[in-house]
């Protein structure tokens, strides 16, 4: 009786220490696990000293950031910092260029914070109230049902930690 006690005890440890994943070690790059609506693509650079690298790509538009990060229990949230560029190489050619210029390299339309839930090597995508967005509008070599069925239907969406 006194070894099945312990025994269950030992796995009731097991499962608990199991249960406590660490969130410390959240740093590395991450990617997504396939192109949104067959083109886009996001690349998330997390740094050891609290700081981030972001690129959004796809379909001849680009988003590139950077800032800082924070860990809020489960939760990443990314702050972006305004981005500056340098205008000086296109002041010759007139107002036109350099707001142009701007436009194209600024990430003023990007959130102020976003949130992603960090699990098993993985960034899962947060919405503004916090919710996790499951899944995504993506392409894929196989049809949805097992012969039936489209190409283009709602994945499982996530950032997986490529290094």
């Amino acid at each position: 009786m006194t070894k099945t006690t312990f025994f269950i005890f030992g796995i009731y440890i097991s499962f608990f220490l199991s249960s406590c994943g660490s969130t410390h070690n959240i740093s590395g790059k991450y990617r997504s696990n396939f192109a949104v609506h067959g083109f886009f693509v996001t690349r998330i650079n997390l740094n050891i000293d609290s700081t981030f690298g972001y690129r959004m790509s796809g379909d001849m538009m680009f988003d590139t950031s950077n800032g800082h990060y924070r860990v809020d229990n489960k939760y990443v949230v990314l702050f972006h910092q305004p981005f500056q560029s340098d205008t000086s190489g296109y002041e010759k050619y007139g107002k036109e260029a350099v707001l142009l210029s701007f436009a194209l390299s600024t990430n003023n339309h990007l959130k102020s914070s976003e949130k992603y839930v960090v699990g098993h090597n993985k960034l899962f995508v947060c919405d503004s109230t916090g919710d996790i967005v499951r899944k995504q509008f993506g392409y894929s070599k196989r049809r949805q049902y097992l012969f039936l069925g489209k190409h283009w239907y709602k994945r499982r969406y996530y950032l997986k930690r490529v290094d």
